[in-house]
């Protein structure tokens, strides 16, 4: 998987070898493996974390988890607590928009004051035909009937090559440190018949 994603990044012109990535981080299987191909591909990277505040203790496993990572992989991390129920109600908007709202706009900020290049998160291929199938159920026009971009702006995909499936097995096959946790985090993944699901 490390070839597949190295080929990846470089046919999409996701990023050069020397520039420098901020990764967000949450702590679910996802980002936990785009960190892990990050580092073995070589890559400078920093550590972005957002805690919600949504899930309660589990939320705070999170954080603590991708704590444990930062030190693991000894990369400059950073982290942030929100009060993303509050943001969302000031703002009249969605629990979901104001999470997104909230992480973007932070590691944009932590971005541009520690002169990383990109923002580089965890969304894959599965992640991918969910999104193109909310837009079609939303009856978007043929210009919204796209899935997630390999690079918007400043935010770069670098797993949409891969499905959940390639992801649990590299979990597994490279025994990763957090192995016991990313197979409780599978465990409770419960995905619905509609597919729809929080990215925020």
């Amino acid at each position: 998987m490390l070839g597949r994603f190295r080929t990846y990044i470089e046919k999409n012109k996701l990023f050069a070898p020397g520039d420098r990535i901020l990764a967000g981080i949450s702590g679910g299987i996802d980002s936990v493996v785009l960190l892990d191909l990050l580092d073995k591909a070589g890559y400078s990277v920093g550590i972005a974390h957002c805690n919600f505040k949504l899930r309660g203790e589990d939320s705070d496993a999170d954080e603590a988890l991708v704590d444990k990572l930062a030190s693991i992989y000894d990369k400059p991390y950073f982290k942030i607590s929100f009060d993303t129920l509050e943001y969302a109600r000031e703002n009249g908007i969605s629990v979901e928009m104001a999470a997104r709202e909230l992480r973007y706009q932070w590691f944009e900020k932590i971005r541009s004051e520690n002169n990383y290049q990109w923002i580089c998160v965890a969304h894959h291929r599965d992640d991918q035909l969910e999104t193109f199938f909310l837009n079609l159920a939303r009856g978007t026009g043929l210009t919204g009937l796209t899935g997630m971009s390999p690079v918007n702006n400043k935010i770069v995909r670098p797993l949409l090559f891969a499905s959940r499936k390639d992801i649990i097995e590299y979990c597994k096959v490279r025994h990763l440190n957090t192995a016991m946790i990313c197979q409780t985090k599978i465990l409770n993944i419960t995905e619905t018949k509609s597919g729809t699901r929080f990215y925020p």
